[in-house]
Order: structure tokens, then C-alpha cells, then sequence
């Protein structure tokens, strides 16, 4: 500190009166405020580049902070999205004390270190908040989504398959069933749409809301846009777990999953024509799944549907399965291979590449779906897959009955939903389109798809929904 009699010195030096107590104090403070206001304009910059470069897939950090919750840093990893959020409006943990009322102080310390287990992702934050996301957590509940373009083909198929789960609803064990949602990826609403619960999702390709040689190439990214904007608003999720399936499934019981809070794996369905391994395949598969990834072995044969998983799983594989999806579509040499199932192996790879566990097992041990007429009993099932057509035909060469998905086409089948004709009473004799013999139970599993699907229809032109 200066004296007072080191004034004429100092101001022979050229320099003004000693710093004195008083004059310290005064300069510090000004200090502060002038920091604190700076600091305030530099957050906010920071705040606003880190959002641009979210927006341009570039990852960034973000601090997740929470009344009763220990400041945490998460980085997130977003890829490049058109419709990529902003880090508080992907991870919103309870701005509020309300979010995390009735979490214990050992379950609140033990959240950055679930965080850390899950990767440090944003989808492992909002898995590891216990309810904080806004959705459920916990319980055995489902919420069943599937996409569409909103063809009169998908539209027929969709009323059918909403009758059948409105039926299933009212089966014991139904109510385990809460959420529906159609992902519509079309550039407008269409007829279903007030009749149906839809999310509207921007198409990659508005051509295919008249024709397109392949819609389902919108379906990773309508999915992704789905679960975006499920972040912004978790009341758009009813249940834990998430069922995707598709139109062209019937509903013929109630489902329900354990305990999403247990360790139970996420199921899917195998598809035999899903086959990674194959070798005219296997250097297009390389390409997708690198040997530094590990054996193709890993790459389950299963799609996105039926598939149910928790949202965290969801959150962790679309923007891979997305990924994946448009590095097929940007190679001729993987299109021409794949070929028609090419979004479907998207996905077996996303689930490899992610490391999520499903567990799958073919009927009758399956607990998803059989897909007629290639299985002959239900088993372990809830629903069926018309994917095939079946032709009953008499001993003598003549065609007794016939379904195809195929002759629901038309404007007018959506718009009148016609029944199916029934299959004639059973004959012994009688042999499938490829020769097979058509044995008593593989009839009777038919019927039953054909007399669920009709009884489907009854229910939507009862609820005033045709």
C-alpha cells in the first residue's frame, strides 16, 4: 500500500496518487460487476455457438444441471440431422424441483455415475433420470408407433390393423397396451389422419405421396423425427417400452413387456431372409459393419418391426439406423445387393454397431408374430404377418380361395373398407400355391387372421372411423 508522503514521488514518475485501501476496495468491486456482465454476454455466446454447432452435427458439451440433482457434464454426440435439437431442448432434466419429487438422495447421487455406464450420451441421461424425461420409466407397458406413407395400399392395411388392436385392447392383458401412433412421412395430413393418432413427419422424398419405387427409405428418418420431437414434448410417450410394428400386422391378442426397470433384453423378430452372413453379400456387409466392429455373426437378422424396445434404445439407435440407411441408399453397389430388404439390414447393423441386446426367437417360441402361411400355429404369438398371400386349392388343380394383401390397392378400398371373403369350410387334400399340403391347424390359423381382420373392420365402421 502507498503513503501519503509517496505522492510527489509518484507524480514525478509520471504516474497519478497511491492506490489507497478505499480506492482498492472501489476498483474491485467495479471489477466484479463489470466481470459478471461479461461473463453473462460470454455464456450466452457460447450458449448460442454450441446450439449452431449442434445443428450442424458437431458435438459439443452440454451442463445438465437440476435442483436436487449435482451439476453434471454431458457431451452429446449428435449427427448431422435436419432436424437435430438444441442441447436444452434434447436433454430438458428438471428445471424444476417437481421432476425428481420422491427420488431417494441415494438414487440422486447415483445418477452420474448411470450416466457414466450408459456412454455420457443424451440418450443415457434421459434413461438414467428416472422419470425426469417426462415419460414412463417403469412398468410393463407398451406404446405401439409404426410408419406410413399414407398410400390407399398402407391406409386399407391400417384401418384393418387398428380395429384388431382396438380389440385387442379389450382382451385381458389389453390395457398393458396405452400409446398408438401412426408416423405418417408425407408432406401433408391425409384422410386418416382425424381419425387415427398421427405424427406427421417431413418426408425425405415428397415423390413418394403419389408413387416412389421405395418409401420405406423414409422410414428411419420419419422414425427419427418421431423421437426428436418426443424429447421436446414426453407426453407424446405413454409407456417405457416402445413396439414398432407395421400395417400389414393383425392383432389376434393383447401384449405386454416385464418390467422395463428390470434387466429384461428388448425383443425383435428373426427374419430368414435377413442374412448378414451370407457370402454374395459379404463385402457390401463389410462396408457397413467393419471387421474392427467384430464378426458379422453380431449382426442380428431382424428390422425395425415387430421391435420393442425402451426409449433409451430407441434414442441410442435411430440416428445410427438413419445413418446406415442413407449410406446404403448412396451406394448402388449396396442397394442392388440388399435389394428391397435394404433399410431392414440398416437396422440389424444400427443394432450391432450400438451393441443393444434383442432377444428373438422363431415360432412358435416367438412372442411377437408368425407370419402365415409359412407358420401353421400361433404359439407364443400375438400377432400375425400377411407379408405372403395363400391360395387354397382342390385336389383336382382348381383354386377354392385366395388373399393377397396386394388387391387392397385402390382409393376405394380405403375409403369403403371392404371385407375379406372367408376360406370355404375345410377339406382334407386341399394344397397351397407352392403344392404343400394344407394341413387342419395351418387352416384354422388363417381363418382366424381373416376372421380377426374382418372383425376389425366392424369395429372401425362402428367407431365411425371408416
Amino acid at each position: 500500500m502507498g503513503k501519503k508522503g509517496d505522492a510527489p514521488r509518484f507524480q514525478a514518475m509520471g504516474h497519478r496518487s497511491p492506490v489507497t485501501r478505499k480506492k482498492l476496495l472501489a476498483f474491485l468491486f467495479v471489477g466484479f460487476v463489470a466481470g459478471l456482465g461479461l461473463g453473462f454476454v460470454f455464456m450466452g455466446t457460447l450458449h448460442a455457438v454450441s446450439g449452431a454447432a449442434a445443428f450442424r452435427g458437431q458435438p459439443y458439451t452440454c451442463r445438465v444441471s437440476a435442483a436436487m440433482l449435482p451439476p453434471l457434464w454431458v457431451t452429446l454426440p449428435l449427427p448431422s440431422h435436419p432436424y437435430s435439437v438444441s442441447c436444452a431442448q434434447f436433454i430438458e432434466i428438471g428445471a424444476s424441483k417437481h421432476h425428481h419429487e420422491g427420488q431417494s438422495a441415494a438414487e440422486q447421487q447415483a445418477l452420474p455415475a448411470a450416466v457414466e455406464q450408459k456412454g455420457g450420451t443424451a440418450a443415457a441421461v434421459v434413461a438414467a433420470a428416472g422419470g425426469a424425461s417426462g415419460w414412463p420409466t417403469t412398468g410393463e407397458t407398451v406404446h405401439i408407433a409404426y410408419t406410413s406413407n399414407g398410400s390407399p395400399y398402407t391406409n386399407y392395411q391400417n384401418l384393418v390393423m387398428y380395429g384388431t388392436y382396438k380389440l385387442a385392447q379389450k382382451m385381458p392383458g389389453g390395457d398393458k397396451m396405452v400409446g398408438f401412433t401412426r408416423i405418417l412421412h408425407r408432406t401433408t395430413h391425409d384422410a386418416l389422419s382425424p381419425r387415427v393418432p398421427t405424427f406427421l413427419a417431413t418426408p425425405l422424398h415428397p415423390e413418394c405421396d403419389a408413387w416412389c419405387d421405395y418409401p420405406v427409405a423414409d422410414r428411419p428418418n420419419a422414425i427419427r423425427q418421431f423421437l426428436d420431437a418426443a424429447v421436446a414434448d414426453p407426453s407424446m410417450i405413454k409407456a417405457p417400452w416402445l413396439y414398432m410394428i407395421e400395417t400389414d400386422f393383425v392383432f389376434v391378442g393383447p401384449f405386454s413387456m416385464p418390467p422395463a426397470e428390470s434387466s429384461a433384453k428388448s425383443v425383435a423378430f428373426p427374419y430368414g431372409y435377413i442374412q448378414p452372413t451370407y457370402p454374395t453379400i459379404e463385402a457390401v456387409m463389410r462396408k457397413l459393419y467393419p471387421e474392427s466392429e467384430g464378426p458379422l455373426e453380431d449382426i442380428p437378422p431382424t428390422g425395425p418391426s415387430p421391435t420393442c424396445m425402451r426409449m433409451a434404445e430407441w434414442l441410442r439407435i435411430a440416428p445410427r439406423y438413419e445413418q446406415v440407411t442413407k449410406q446404403i441408399e448412396e451406394d448402388e453397389e449396396a442397394k442392388k445387393a440388399l435389394d428391397w430388404v435394404r433399410e431392414m439390414y440398416a437396422f440389424s447393423v444400427a443394432a450391432a454397431l450400438e451393441k443393444i441386446p434383442l432377444d428373438m426367437h422363431e415360432p412358435p417360441d416367438s412372442v411377437t408374430m408368425i407370419q402365415p402361411p409359412a407358420d401353421a400355429g400361433m404359439g407364443k404369438a400375438h400377432l400375425m404377418h400377411y407379408t405372403w398371400g395363400a391360395v387354397f386349392n382342390h385336389p383336382n388343380g382348381t383354386k377354392l380361395w385366395e388373399f393377397d394383401k396386394r388387391f387392397y390397392t385402390e382409393l376405394e378400398h380405403e375409403q369403403q373398407l371392404p371385407k375379406i371373403p372367408p376360406p370355404p369350410p375345410f377339406e382334407e387334400g386341399w394344397t397351397l400355391q407352392d403344392g404343400l399340403p394344407v394341413p387342419r391347424p395351418l387352416y384354422d390359423v388363417i381363418a382366424l387372421m381373416i376372421l380377426t381382420m374382418n372383425a376389425g373392420i366392424d369395429v372401425i365402421k362402428a367407431e365411425g372411423l371408416a
